[in-house]
């Protein structure tokens, strides 16, 4: 077997194992457990050609009346990793998240465009055309974004509609004629944008499946026990394809939720300001960061390593 097949070999199944880490599904939620395994791979590749890639974030938890603690940390940890490989990258959320990812951006030293969708429907769907015709994104990124269901409602995992605080960017993913970029989505219960593509498959393993789940299909459908753990798995195979370390430490990333904390944020689970992820506190979230961080870096190491030892062999 030859040097390079032994390397993608090697590559792919630590993009696998990366995907794995990020599938565990700590909140019982059952999505991440049951989605098609394999999807971390072919989804790293379209955005390592991308050219312009917009990220539609931002989930507003409606008691706190603010967006949540989910979201915001995993864009900007694949925006982040976009602009070190030199890609044209946007934000595009509400009036909820933005105060968030913009805390987030300034607490990370890196300016994003970022673009808020207005409340009422008629208006976003304006902005958002507007947006498609002047940034012509080549791709289109949701990570824990609200998604319409068939009868046209976004949902919370508790049922509620959320249209009023959620308008609708299904636009974006609809299959349509003219539509010119690749979509990618990430989510970890089924209601967000982009998970049309599991419905038919897994909307009776989520609790109210069958009213929540969103109907609009993503060409690339990445499900995570958390849906920042996508976005820094994401960022993680993008390392490994480009042989540059994209990540950010642990360390860094729990500033930076820590940033998105005090401008407001709150744990979609509990519904309180707090340094937490889902349900889950810093210490037990993090934990997966670190574990995904290590086998990226770890397996850079081994690459760089690698030329020599070939040698050595005598291959």
């Amino acid at each position: 077997m030859s040097s390079d097949r032994t390397e993608k070999e090697s590559l792919g199944e630590t993009i696998l194992k990366i995907e794995d880490i990020a599938r565990r599904d700590p909140g019982g939620r059952g999505l991440s457990r049951r989605a098609p395994r394999g999807a971390l791979g072919p989804a790293a590749f379209e955005l390592l050609s991308s050219r312009r890639v917009a990220i539609v974030t931002g989930f507003c938890v409606r008691a706190a009346g603010i967006g949540e603690t989910d979201g915001p940390p995993g864009s900007l940890a694949l925006g982040g990793a976009l602009r070190i490989l030199g890609k044209k990258t946007a934000l595009v959320t509400d009036r909820y998240s933005l105060p968030l990812l913009k805390a987030g951006a300034r607490r990370l030293g890196i300016p994003f465009r970022a673009l808020e969708l207005p409340n009422k429907q008629n208006e976003t769907d304006a902005v958002l055309g507007r947006f498609v015709s002047a940034f012509n994104p080549t791709h289109v990124v949701a990570l824990e974004r609200p998604g319409s269901a068939p009868d046209g409602h976004r949902y919370s995992m508790r049922g509620e509609i959320l249209d009023d605080v959620a308008p609708s960017a299904d636009r974006l993913f609809v299959p349509q004629p003219g539509r010119t970029w690749v979509t990618l989505a990430v989510g970890d219960g089924g209601n967000e944008l982009g998970m049309g593509s599991l419905r038919d498959a897994l909307k009776d393993e989520v609790p109210q499946g069958s009213l929540i789940f969103c109907a609009s299909p993503a060409d690339h459908t990445l499900a995570c026990g958390i849906s920042n753990w996508g976005g820094y798995a994401l960022a993680a195979a993008l390392s490994l394809l480009s042989g540059a370390l994209l990540l950010r430490t642990p360390e860094q990333e729990r500033d930076l939720l820590s940033a998105v904390v005090e401008a407001g944020a709150v744990d979609g689970c509990t519904r309180q300001r707090t340094l937490s992820v889902d349900g889950l506190s810093w210490e037990e979230y993090a934990r997966t960061l670190q574990e995904i961080y290590d086998c990226t870096s770890e397996a850079l190491k081994a690459r760089k390593k690698n030329p020599d030892a070939e040698a050595d062999r005598g291959d």
